[in-house]
């Protein structure tokens, strides 16, 4: 089976990649800086990941196509982007150009209003520093719904580097309750099971321990 990755070079992408090679897949992805991974079951090309010829090169005959792109504002720098969107957009076009239907894209637990929200996250953190990323996600999320693809959109709590223990929980829009953080592992774990997993489909997975 053939997986396209988009966002291989963060933490969860590695983490996919590993994961994938393990099991045995055909993983394929655009980067702008290459890999240093060497299998002969992962294609790498260096391209911009905008650009809709190239991503219909990659994600040809994919049985399921991953985004976990992601932007991180910075304190004392920009923090609005148009990356989540500006990929849905491309995403979407170039698969229903070639026929395909599976999207898992990966937004944030943050994505919606959660009544769980912790007051600081909800009053400072969230509209002072992440809430322009959060727009943008917003926005990914209403073009992938638009669309006629087998989307799944995974929503992730905090992610940690802690390892994997396939024990999280999973809602299906806001955070498991008193649920804060998940591993890029487990993240990852729950990705990859999408392949061959359709009770996900067109609904907002949200994963937490």
């Amino acid at each position: 089976m053939k997986i396209s990755l988009f966002g291989s070079t963060g933490a969860t992408g590695q983490e996919l990649i590993k994961q994938g090679l393990e099991k045995g897949y055909s993983l394929s992805t655009i980067v702008r800086n290459q890999l240093d991974i060497t299998n002969p079951n992962l294609t790498i090309i260096k391209g911009n990941i905008f650009d809709k010829r190239l991503v219909k090169e990659i994600i040809d005959k994919s049985d399921l196509v991953v985004s976990v792109l992601a932007f991180t504002p910075k304190l004392f720098g920009e923090k609005s982007t148009k990356l989540y969107s500006k990929t849905a957009s491309v995403l979407v076009e170039a698969m229903a150009e070639l026929n395909l239907k599976k999207l898992a894209f990966c937004t944030s637990a943050g994505v919606e209003e959660d009544p769980q929200e912790i007051w600081f996250y909800k009053h400072i953190l969230k509209p002072f520093y992440l809430n322009k990323g959060y727009e943008d996600m917003q926005l990914a999320e209403k073009i992938i719904i638009n669309s006629t693809l087998d989307w799944i959109l995974v929503r992730p709590s905090r992610l940690t580097n802690a390892a994997l223990t396939t024990q999280f929980r999973i809602s299906e829009r806001f955070r498991p309750e008193e649920g804060s953080s998940v591993s890029r592992a487990d993240l990852a774990f729950f990705i990859l099971n999408q392949i061959t997993n359709n009770a996900w489909v067109r609904k907002t997975p949200t994963l937490a321990y």
